[in-house]
């Protein structure tokens, strides 16, 4: 299936690309700096952009980052996202990637913004009538993925860190599985092995409330 990452020239996005190609699928990037024979250049801010990296994906995960404003923030994770779910057609899969923190944003003023702006984006996911999966990393790292096991948590109660290559895994993963669909969970790395079985891991998970 043909798949969209947006911010896909991203340190997470970059992954996801990364991780697809090498399954086979067929991927297609937007970004600022998105080359390539399958690439749209743009940015999720604009409508235009975004409805033409859409078109004909089975699948879009979005993986942005914003600049250190509050208007940069509600441009990228709340209007952009909504850019998105507003312009790909019905059934295409979403898998959106955001944060802890979003439900006790008074634990972290100085990130207020970018929490409000990202919970804001998560809602209109979740209200979109579109499959999607929400991610909420922890405090992501450059560690290589795939050698610890990970905690999928949901209730936003706890801290840690997780590794961007484990995001970008559980991404993909989730675009597999339908037990994923219709949940937003968060991920710390934890001791242990890595997961071994994903479907079983998301099927452990509770769906969010209609």
């Amino acid at each position: 299936m043909s798949i969209l990452v947006i911010g896909g020239t991203g340190r997470v996005g970059g992954h996801v690309v990364r991780k697809l190609a090498e399954a086979g699928e067929s991927v297609r990037v937007l970004g600022r700096t998105a080359s390539g024979p399958d690439a749209v250049q743009g940015s999720i801010e604009d409508p235009a952009a975004v409805r033409r990296a859409v078109e004909g994906v089975a699948g879009v995960v979005i993986a942005v980052e914003s600049g250190a404003s509050a208007a940069s923030a509600s441009a990228v994770h709340e209007q952009g996202v909504r850019n998105v779910v507003e312009a790909a057609a019905p059934g295409t899969q979403v898998v959106l990637v955001t944060q802890i923190y979003l439900t006790r944003a008074d634990e972290h003023p100085e990130m207020g913004y970018i929490l409000g702006a990202r919970f804001a984006g998560e809602e209109a996911v979740r209200r979109s009538g579109l499959p999607y999966t929400i991610v909420r990393p922890s405090w992501l790292t450059g560690r290589p993925g795939g050698r610890s096991a990970l905690l999928l948590d949901q209730g936003d109660n706890g801290d840690g860190q997780v590794s961007r290559e484990d995001i970008a895994e559980i991404c993909v993963q989730a675009l597999r599985a339908p037990a994923a669909r219709g949940k937003t969970f968060e991920v710390y790395g934890v001791p242990g092995d890595p997961v071994a079985d994903w479907a079983a891991a998301f099927a452990k998970l509770e769906g969010d409330q209609a």
